[in-house]
C-alpha cells in the first residue's frame, strides 16, 4: 500500500516538474486566461449597441414639431440616436454606416393629414445586419405609436383608433427573407476556413520536422525558394478544397442567403487561408509538439475572433482595440465577406480588404521561408 503511494506520488511529481519546465505551458495556464478576460472586459465594458436613425422631417413648420416629438417619443428607448438628413443623402448615409435606417417623411405631410388623408412613411433600412434591422422596426412603430397615442401628429385628435399613417419598408440591401444566420454565415465562413488550415499547416509541418523529413528534404539540391513553394502549393491544395467545400455547404445546403458574385467569396476565403497556411508554417517553427502548437491558439486566433467583427462591430470598440482589429487579417477578410455576401458589392468595392489580404498572405510566405532558412542553418 504504502510502497503503491510512493510510486503514485512519484509519478505526480514527474509530471509537476515537467509542468514547471514548460514555460510555455505554464503560460497558457495562468497567463493567457488572463489576458482573454482582460480584453473581454475592454470590449465588453467599451461596446454599444446603440441604433442611429436618421430622420427625412417634412417640409414647413411642422417638420421640426414633429422630429422634436418622435425625439421625444423615443427619449426613453435605451441606445436609439436620432440624427437629421435630407432626402437625397438618405442612400449615402445608409452606405456610409452613419445610420442603420432612415425614417422618411413625405413633404406634403402635414397638408396630407389636415384633409384627412393617410400619408406614406418609407422606412429605408441597411439591412446588412437582419437582427438590427428588425429592432429599428420595432423602434420606429413604438415611436409612430407614441406620436399618435399621445395626439402629437397634426389632426390626430379625431382618430379614432386607426393609424393615421402608413409605414412602407424598403431595404438597401438584403431583405425581408434575411435572418440572423444569414448575417453571421458569412463571418463563420472565414473564421473556419482560417483556424483549420493554420491548425492543419501547423500540425503537419511540425511532424515534418520531429520525424526528420525534413532534414533529409533540406539537405536536398532544392533551394529555398523551391522548398518554400512546394510546401506552400501542397498546403495550398487542401486549403482549396476546403474553402470550396464550405462555401458550397453554407449556399446549397444551409441556404443562406446571398447577394454578391460566388467566385469573389471563393477569392477572399482562398487568399485568407493562403495566409493562415503558411501562418502555421512559421508558427510550427517555434514548437516542439502538437500541445505547443494548441498553445498559439489564444495568442493568434482567440483576439481575432474578439476583435474581427464576430460577435461585436469593430466600429464600437475602443480606439486602441480598434488600432489592434485593424491589423488582423480576420478583421479584413470578415469585412469583405459581408460586403459580398450580403450587400452584394462587387471587386471595385473590395480591393482595399483584398489587398490587405494578399499583403497578409505575401508576408507569411516570406516569414514562413525565413524559418525554412534558420532550419537550414
Amino acid at each position: 500500500m504504502f510502497a503503491s503511494l510512493r510510486r503514485t506520488f512519484a509519478l505526480a511529481i514527474r509530471i509537476v516538474r515537467q509542468f514547471v519546465r514548460d514555460r510555455r505551458t505554464l503560460a497558457l495556464l495562468f497567463v493567457a486566461p488572463l489576458v482573454i478576460m482582460t480584453l473581454l472586459n475592454f470590449v465588453l465594458g467599451s461596446t454599444s449597441s446603440t441604433i442611429t436613425l436618421a430622420i427625412v422631417a417634412p417640409s414647413g413648420p411642422s417638420g421640426a414639431v414633429i422630429e422634436q416629438q418622435l425625439e421625444t417619443a423615443l427619449s426613453n428607448v435605451k441606445g436609439v440616436k436620432i440624427t437629421t438628413i435630407s432626402a437625397d443623402q438618405v442612400d449615402s448615409t445608409l452606405k456610409a454606416g452613419d445610420a442603420d435606417a432612415a425614417l422618411v417623411f413625405p413633404p406634403d405631410f402635414a397638408e396630407t393629414l389636415a384633409t384627412g388623408g393617410q400619408p406614406h412613411i418609407t422606412l429605408r433600412l441597411d439591412g446588412s445586419n437582419p437582427p438590427v434591422a428588425q429592432q429599428v422596426k420595432q423602434v420606429v412603430a413604438f415611436g409612430l405609436s407614441a406620436l399618435q397615442s399621445q395626439a402629437a401628429l397634426p389632426g390626430s385628435a379625431g382618430a379614432s383608433g386607426a393609424p393615421l399613417v402608413a409605414l412602407d419598408s424598403s431595404y438597401l440591401y438584403g431583405g425581408p427573407q434575411y435572418t440572423q444566420t444569414d448575417a453571421l454565415a458569412p463571418l463563420f465562413v472565414g473564421l473556419f476556413a482560417f483556424f483549420f488550415v493554420f491548425l492543419l499547416a501547423s500540425v503537419a509541418f511540425l511532424r515534418e520536422r520531429s520525424q526528420g523529413t525534413l532534414e533529409r528534404i533540406l539537405v536536398s539540391p532544392l533551394s529555398r525558394t523551391e522548398l518554400t513553394m512546394g510546401y506552400v502549393l501542397g498546403f495550398m491544395l487542401f486549403a482549396t478544397l476546403q474553402s470550396l467545400v464550405i462555401l458550397a455547404f453554407v449556399v446549397y445546403v444551409l441556404q443562406v442567403h446571398y447577394a454578391g458574385n460566388l467566385w469573389l467569396l471563393f477569392l477572399v476565403t482562398l487568399t485568407l487561408t493562403i495566409g493562415g497556411v503558411n501562418m502555421g508554417i512559421f508558427a510550427s517553427a517555434f514548437a516542439r509538439n502538437e500541445l505547443q502548437v494548441v498553445q498559439f491558439i489564444p495568442l493568434l486566433i482567440v483576439p481575432q475572433i474578439l476583435l474581427g467583427g464576430l460577435f461585436f462591430p469593430v466600429n464600437t470598440l475602443p480606439v486602441v482595440l480598434k488600432q489592434l482589429a485593424y491589423i488582423m487579417p480576420l478583421t479584413w477578410a470578415n469585412f469583405a465577406l459581408k460586403d459580398v455576401m450580403l450587400k452584394g458589392l462587387g471587386l471595385p468595392d473590395i480591393w482595399p480588404d483584398l489587398l490587405f489580404l494578399v499583403g497578409f498572405a505575401a508576408l507569411m510566405v516570406i516569414a514562413s521561408a525565413f524559418s525554412l532558412r534558420q532550419e537550414r542553418a
